[in-house]
Order: structure tokens, then C-alpha cells, then sequence
């Protein structure tokens, strides 16, 4: 092979690289994939082949050493488990946020916090109206939740229509609604308590938080400690996503030494690798091999261990723990008498009508408040009719939404049924209401 036709071979296959690369670390990855997963759930549930996917969702998974055994149904090893690291991602983000992102600022993070209530408060307590006094009143944190993977999604529909700075205050808003939802899934969808359990998982995350301070960096101490912490939380009868997060929030966000020294030294080596080769031999030469290795170290010794686990996982959950859990929750019958139901339920009512109604009211009625008051300002460009329909927009609840119900709803599975086809239904109609307000009627105002 000639030397012109290696570079032509790649430059072809950097063409290729490139769109695929940016294609999968683009916002709308994670909606893309979502959907698709649950529009195969959707079909396989309402198929001839329903009482395969049953029986695959069901299908008890584990293992045993002498008399000790440990299994669980796929459904269980994915709400229980995998969504551990989803929530755990979560948490990275939501740290980084806090520390250097929109809400390291007091007057972003201020209009957040309250539209983020609004949003949250208001979808509850429609919910409680309709379902006040019912069994199906332990629903309430159903409509609180915001799926921000579907979100930013369909916000890309109307990118060109719409600030920039529109996209970083939904990501803001998501998030300090995520923290709500969690707080919610900790206090309030925790059955019975073992209390042992509970301060074995606190003590192994509050020396994960000393580690942290005495400037541990070590990936493999973090992961066993945490699974630990994991395995504690899980027994003491608290959902164990909420480790996730907490064990999260004790990530080192700082590098060990300080960025500059460790890129210096990265300078040095390769100015000396420079002087001595002009032609760098990393397969054959393994001096030049060693050389590239430690720049790797070094560039690795400058960065935070907060934002390279956040990217390390970042595809993980996207392509394969998201899509897994919509194909394992997301399978409902759906026909037109399950839509009549859900639309008369006390249970799909207060879900249809806290995702639509409450997200808009709760989260625009919070920011015109603040802005009545000056508590808090918007971001350049976005005015109170870009709320409005990122308040629409914030009301595609399906993630977090159809989690929370299936811990309110576990045993009822009529419920259940009821609340995953509203969530559904209104997941599908604030989205086309946000993407027609945001491009016919806030471009006008």
C-alpha cells in the first residue's frame, strides 16, 4: 500500500469517525434511543409475542455459592441495579452544576430553585385533588418528574427558533427537579426501614466524603466502598438509586495538584520528545510508547475524576441503561379502551392533568413571580414566553415519571397500568403543545 493511498485511506475513515462520534455524544442521542426502546416495548407488549415479553421481563436472573443465593427478576436487576449508575451519573452532573455550572451562580440558582418548586409543588397537588382520600393518592410524585434526555430532545426540534441560552435553563431546571424527585423517592416511596442497614450505608458514605477531603483518587477504593454502600442502602429498605447520588456528591470535583504544574510537565516531555525524533514511532519505539504514556498520566493528573467518570459513563447510560429501562417499563397494552380509562381514572387525571396543567402553571407562575419581585432574573435572550413553553416542554415526565410509579404502584397493578399510559399520553401531547408554542407563538412575541 502506497504511502498517498494510506493517507487517503485515512482521511476517509476520519470523515467517518467524526459524524458518528459527534452523532453519539449529541444531546438528542439519549431521546433518540429512548424512543426507539419504547416503541419496540410498546409493539412487543401489544403483539402476538406480549406473553414473551412478559415472561423476558420476569425471568429470574442470579447465582449461589453453598447456601448463599442471590437472584432477581431482569425488571428488578434493572430498576435496582443498572438505574444505580444512571442515578449516579446524575449525581456527578448535578455536582458539577452546582460547583461550576448554572447553578454556581446565586442569581441563576435562585429563579431555578423556585421555578423548579413551582413545577414540582403544583403538578402534586393537582394530583392529590383528583386522587385526595384514594389509595392511589401515594402517586403524588408522578407528575413531578422532568425526563431531561426527552426534553433537551425535542428542544432540538426547535433549536434554530429559540436562544441558546433557552437549552442551559431547561438543563438547570431538569436537574434541580431531579434533586426534588430524589428527595421525594427517599422519604416518601420508602417502605420499612432496617436501621442497621441504613447507618452501615451512611458510615460507608460519609468515609467515602473523608476520602475525598484527604485526597484519595484511587477509581477502584470509590467503586468498592460504594458498591458496599450500594449493597447497605438496598437492605435497608431505602431505594438504592439514592445511593447513587449521594455516594456521587462524594467524587473529588478537584484534580490533586494544581492543572498547571502537570500540563508543564506534559509541555516538557513533549518538547523533548520533539528535539530528539521529528517522526514519532508509538508502535516500534518503546521509548516514544513510554514518553506518549506519561503525557496521558499527566493530563490525567490535571483533570477532575468528577468530570472523567461523568464522560466515562455518559455513553453507557445513554446507549445501553436508558433504553433498557424503557424496554422493561415501558411495555403497556394500549388500545383505545386503556386511553378511555386512563383519561377517567382518578389516577390518569391527576397524571395528565399535573404534566400538562401542573408543569405550565407551577413553573411559569413561579417565574413570574420572581421576576414580579425581583428575586431572581432569566438568562440573556430568554424572556417569560420562552418559560412558558419550556414549561410544556418540562412536562415529558416518562423517565422519572414511570419510575416513581412503579415504586408507588409495585402491587397495583391496575395502577400501574393506568399511570404508565397517562404518562404516555401526556408525555406525547406537552410535547407537540412545547414545540408549537415555542416555534408559532414566543418567535412573535
Amino acid at each position: 500500500m502506497t504511502k498517498e493511498t494510506k493517507n487517503v485511506l485515512q482521511r476517509g475513515l476520519e470523515n467517518i469517525h467524526h459524524p458518528v462520534s459527534n452523532f453519539i455524544r449529541a444531546q438528542t442521542t439519549s431521546s433518540l434511543f429512548l424512543l426507539f426502546a419504547t416503541i419496540i416495548a410498546l409493539w412487543w407488549a401489544n403483539s402476538d409475542y406480549a406473553q414473551s415479553y412478559q415472561a423476558l421481563i420476569h425471568t429470574q436472573l442470579g447465582f449461589f455459592i453453598g447456601d448463599f443465593e442471590l437472584k432477581a427478576s431482569l425488571k428488578h436487576i434493572i430498576n435496582d441495579g443498572l438505574m444505580v449508575i444512571f442515578f449516579f451519573l446524575l449525581g456527578l452532573e448535578i455536582k458539577r452544576e452546582v460547583i461550576a455550572g448554572e447553578l454556581a451562580q446565586a442569581k441563576n440558582r435562585r429563579m431555578l430553585i423556585i421555578c423548579a418548586m413551582g413545577g414540582m409543588v403544583c403538578p402534586a397537588l393537582i394530583y392529590s385533588g383528583f386522587n385526595w382520600s384514594l389509595d392511589s393518592q401515594i402517586g403524588w410524585g408522578i407528575p413531578m418528574a422532568t425526563d431531561t434526555a426527552f426534553a433537551l430532545g425535542v428542544l432540538t426540534m426547535v433549536r434554530k427558533h429559540i436562544p441558546s441560552s433557552l437549552v442551559a435553563f431547561i438543563v438547570g431546571l431538569a436537574i434541580v427537579d431531579d434533586v426534588g424527585a430524589i428527595l421525594v423517592i427517599a422519604i416518601f416511596y420508602t417502605q420499612e426501614i432496617s436501621l442497621m442497614h441504613l447507618l452501615s450505608a451512611c458510615a460507608l458514605i460519609g468515609f467515602l466524603g473523608v476520602a475525598n477531603y484527604a485526597g484519595v483518587r484511587q477509581p477502584l477504593f470509590y467503586f468498592i466502598i460504594g458498591v458496599a454502600a450500594w449493597w447497605a442502602m438496598l437492605k435497608s429498605g431505602v431505594h438504592p438509586t439514592v445511593a447513587g447520588v449521594t455516594i456521587a456528591l462524594t467524587i473529588p470535583a478537584q484534580p490533586k495538584l494544581a492543572s498547571g504544574k502537570w500540563l508543564e510537565k506534559a509541555k516538557s516531555i513533549i518538547s523533548a520528545i520533539q528535539n530528539k525524533s521529528k517522526n514519532m514511532d508509538v508502535l516500534g519505539n518503546k521509548g516514544h510508547h513510554e514518553q506518549v504514556l506519561k503525557v496521558r498520566d499527566f493530563a490525567e493528573r490535571a483533570s477532575t475524576p468528577l468530570r472523567r467518570w461523568e464522560d466515562a459513563l455518559d455513553l453507557p447510560v445513554v446507549l445501553f441503561i436508558l433504553p433498557l429501562f424503557a424496554l422493561a417499563n415501558a411495555g403497556v397494552v394500549i388500545n383505545l379502551s386503556s386511553f378511555i380509562e386512563s383519561v377517567q381514572h382518578p389516577v390518569g387525571l391527576g397524571i395528565i392533568s399535573g404534566l400538562i396543567l401542573g408543569k405550565l402553571i407551577g413553573i411559569s407562575g413561579a417565574c413570574w413571580f420572581a421576576l414580579k419581585f425581583n428575586i431572581g432574573c432569566l438568562p440573556d435572550k430568554v424572556d417569560l414566553n420562552h418559560v412558558i413553553g419550556a414549561s410544556l416542554i418540562a412536562g415529558i415526565g416518562f423517565t422519572m415519571s414511570t419510575f416513581i410509579a412503579t415504586l408507588g404502584f409495585g402491587d397495583q397493578d391496575t395502577a400501574l397500568h393506568v399511570a404508565k399510559t397517562s404518562i404516555l399520553l401526556a408525555s406525547v401531547l406537552t410535547a407537540i403543545l412545547g414545540l408549537l408554542y415555542l416555534r408559532f407563538v414566543s418567535t412573535k412575541a
